[in-house]
Protein backbone atom coordinates (compact mmCIF):
# COMPACT_ATOMS: atom_id res chain seq x y z
CA UNK A 1 0.00 0.00 0.00
CA UNK A 2 1.75 3.51 -0.93
CA UNK A 3 0.72 6.30 0.98
CA UNK A 4 -0.04 10.39 -0.25
CA UNK A 5 3.86 10.95 1.37
CA UNK A 6 5.36 7.77 -0.89
CA UNK A 7 3.54 9.51 -3.90
CA UNK A 8 4.57 12.69 -3.53
CA UNK A 9 8.49 11.49 -2.20
CA UNK A 10 8.46 10.65 -6.48
CA UNK A 11 7.73 14.10 -7.24
CA UNK A 12 5.62 12.54 -10.18
CA UNK A 13 2.23 13.93 -9.21
CA UNK A 14 2.23 17.38 -7.39
CA UNK A 15 -0.12 17.50 -3.98
CA UNK A 16 -2.64 19.69 -5.31
CA UNK A 17 -3.43 17.22 -8.26
CA UNK A 18 -3.11 14.48 -5.85
CA UNK A 19 -6.43 13.97 -4.49
CA UNK A 20 -8.19 14.76 -7.65
CA UNK A 21 -6.68 11.76 -9.95
CA UNK A 22 -6.53 9.82 -6.65
CA UNK A 23 -10.43 9.69 -6.52
CA UNK A 24 -10.84 9.40 -10.51
CA UNK A 25 -9.08 6.23 -10.02
CA UNK A 26 -11.02 4.91 -7.35
CA UNK A 27 -14.36 5.88 -8.97
CA UNK A 28 -12.61 3.90 -12.10
CA UNK A 29 -12.49 0.65 -10.32
CA UNK A 30 -8.64 1.24 -11.06
CA UNK A 31 -7.39 1.86 -6.64
CA UNK A 32 -8.71 1.32 -3.31
CA UNK A 33 -8.28 4.08 -1.10
CA UNK A 34 -7.62 3.36 2.93
CA UNK A 35 -9.28 6.89 4.49
CA UNK A 36 -7.92 7.59 7.70
CA UNK A 37 -8.61 10.48 10.09
CA UNK A 38 -7.39 13.42 8.18
CA UNK A 39 -10.32 13.58 5.07
CA UNK A 40 -10.39 14.05 2.03
CA UNK A 41 -6.28 12.93 2.24
CA UNK A 42 -5.91 9.18 2.15
CA UNK A 43 -4.14 6.87 4.71
CA UNK A 44 -2.77 4.64 1.64
CA UNK A 45 -3.70 3.61 -1.84
CA UNK A 46 -3.57 0.06 -3.85
CA UNK A 47 -4.04 -1.11 -7.09
CA UNK A 48 -7.18 -3.16 -8.26
CA UNK A 49 -7.20 -6.29 -9.64
CA UNK A 50 -8.85 -4.57 -12.66
CA UNK A 51 -5.55 -1.81 -12.13
CA UNK A 52 -3.02 -4.38 -12.23
CA UNK A 53 -4.97 -6.06 -15.86
CA UNK A 54 -5.01 -1.96 -17.23
CA UNK A 55 -1.63 -1.67 -16.46
CA UNK A 56 -0.28 -4.96 -18.05
CA UNK A 57 -2.64 -4.80 -21.08
CA UNK A 58 -0.91 -2.22 -22.87
CA UNK A 59 -3.81 -1.83 -25.75
CA UNK A 60 -6.41 -1.52 -22.92
CA UNK A 61 -4.40 1.28 -20.99
CA UNK A 62 -3.68 3.70 -24.21
CA UNK A 63 -7.56 3.15 -24.99
CA UNK A 64 -8.15 4.28 -21.55
CA UNK A 65 -5.44 6.53 -21.13
CA UNK A 66 -4.13 7.64 -24.79
CA UNK A 67 -0.24 9.02 -24.41
CA UNK A 68 -1.00 12.24 -26.39
CA UNK A 69 -3.59 13.86 -27.72
CA UNK A 70 -4.12 13.39 -31.73
CA UNK A 71 -5.17 15.49 -34.46
CA UNK A 72 -8.57 14.89 -33.67
CA UNK A 73 -8.41 15.61 -29.84
CA UNK A 74 -6.30 18.62 -30.87
CA UNK A 75 -9.28 19.88 -33.15
CA UNK A 76 -12.11 19.13 -30.63
CA UNK A 77 -10.56 19.85 -27.70
CA UNK A 78 -13.04 22.82 -27.33
CA UNK A 79 -16.08 20.65 -27.67
CA UNK A 80 -16.33 19.45 -23.71
CA UNK A 81 -16.25 23.09 -22.77
CA UNK A 82 -19.07 24.24 -24.91
CA UNK A 83 -20.69 21.10 -24.11
CA UNK A 84 -20.46 21.55 -19.95
CA UNK A 85 -21.92 25.59 -21.06
CA UNK A 86 -24.89 24.03 -22.88
CA UNK A 87 -25.08 21.60 -19.57
CA UNK A 88 -25.66 24.73 -17.60
CA UNK A 89 -27.63 26.42 -20.34
CA UNK A 90 -30.17 23.59 -20.80
CA UNK A 91 -30.76 23.95 -16.54
CA UNK A 92 -31.82 27.46 -17.13
CA UNK A 93 -34.14 27.00 -20.08
CA UNK A 94 -37.98 28.04 -20.23
CA UNK A 95 -38.91 24.70 -20.88
CA UNK A 96 -40.82 23.03 -18.05
CA UNK A 97 -42.40 19.12 -17.62
CA UNK A 98 -41.77 16.60 -19.76
CA UNK A 99 -40.06 18.77 -22.57
CA UNK A 100 -37.72 19.74 -19.64
CA UNK A 101 -36.53 16.39 -18.88
CA UNK A 102 -36.52 15.45 -22.81
CA UNK A 103 -33.73 18.25 -23.08
CA UNK A 104 -31.68 17.15 -20.35
CA UNK A 105 -31.83 13.57 -21.45
CA UNK A 106 -30.94 15.04 -25.11
CA UNK A 107 -27.91 16.77 -23.59
CA UNK A 108 -26.84 14.26 -21.21
CA UNK A 109 -26.68 11.63 -24.33
CA UNK A 110 -24.45 14.26 -25.55
CA UNK A 111 -22.48 14.48 -22.56
CA UNK A 112 -22.26 10.55 -22.87
CA UNK A 113 -20.95 10.54 -25.98
CA UNK A 114 -18.69 13.48 -25.34
CA UNK A 115 -16.98 11.37 -22.16
CA UNK A 116 -15.45 8.80 -24.78
CA UNK A 117 -12.31 9.56 -26.38
CA UNK A 118 -12.96 11.74 -29.36
CA UNK A 119 -11.72 9.76 -32.29
CA UNK A 120 -14.21 7.18 -31.18
CA UNK A 121 -17.67 10.06 -31.28
CA UNK A 122 -19.81 9.39 -33.21
CA UNK A 123 -20.44 12.32 -35.27
CA UNK A 124 -23.93 11.47 -36.93
CA UNK A 125 -25.10 10.87 -33.45
CA UNK A 126 -23.82 14.13 -32.09
CA UNK A 127 -24.96 15.87 -34.78
CA UNK A 128 -28.49 13.76 -34.72
CA UNK A 129 -29.02 15.12 -30.75
CA UNK A 130 -28.05 18.61 -31.59
CA UNK A 131 -30.64 18.38 -33.84
CA UNK A 132 -33.07 17.27 -31.12
CA UNK A 133 -31.68 19.58 -29.19
CA UNK A 134 -32.78 22.19 -31.11
CA UNK A 135 -36.32 20.75 -31.70
CA UNK A 136 -36.93 21.50 -28.27
CA UNK A 137 -37.55 25.07 -28.86
CA UNK A 138 -39.26 25.13 -32.50
CA UNK A 139 -42.30 26.27 -30.81
CA UNK A 140 -41.20 28.08 -27.80
CA UNK A 141 -41.12 32.00 -27.73
CA UNK A 142 -37.42 32.28 -27.52
CA UNK A 143 -35.33 31.25 -30.74
CA UNK A 144 -32.66 28.14 -29.56
CA UNK A 145 -30.02 30.65 -29.66
CA UNK A 146 -31.16 33.08 -27.51
CA UNK A 147 -32.24 30.50 -25.14
CA UNK A 148 -29.62 28.23 -25.63
CA UNK A 149 -25.98 30.30 -26.29
CA UNK A 150 -23.44 27.61 -26.91
CA UNK A 151 -25.41 25.62 -29.30
CA UNK A 152 -24.58 27.18 -32.69
CA UNK A 153 -21.01 27.23 -31.17
CA UNK A 154 -20.49 23.90 -30.39
CA UNK A 155 -22.38 22.30 -34.13
CA UNK A 156 -19.42 24.77 -35.88
CA UNK A 157 -16.95 22.64 -34.18
CA UNK A 158 -18.69 19.15 -35.03
CA UNK A 159 -19.59 20.42 -38.69
CA UNK A 160 -16.18 21.24 -39.16
CA UNK A 161 -14.72 18.29 -37.58
CA UNK A 162 -16.91 16.29 -39.89
CA UNK A 163 -15.44 18.03 -42.79
CA UNK A 164 -12.16 17.37 -41.97
CA UNK A 165 -12.97 13.77 -41.83
CA UNK A 166 -14.56 14.06 -44.74
CA UNK A 167 -11.51 15.59 -46.31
Amino acid sequence: MATPEDVMDDAAVAREDLLANVYYLQDRGLIELLLGYNPPLFAAARMTADGIDMVENAFEFNLRFPPAPGETEEALAGVPVLLERLVQEADFSPLDGEARQALLRDVQFLRDEVARPAVRWRMQVIRTVLDWVEGHFATADEPAPAALPSLPELRKAIDRQVEADRA
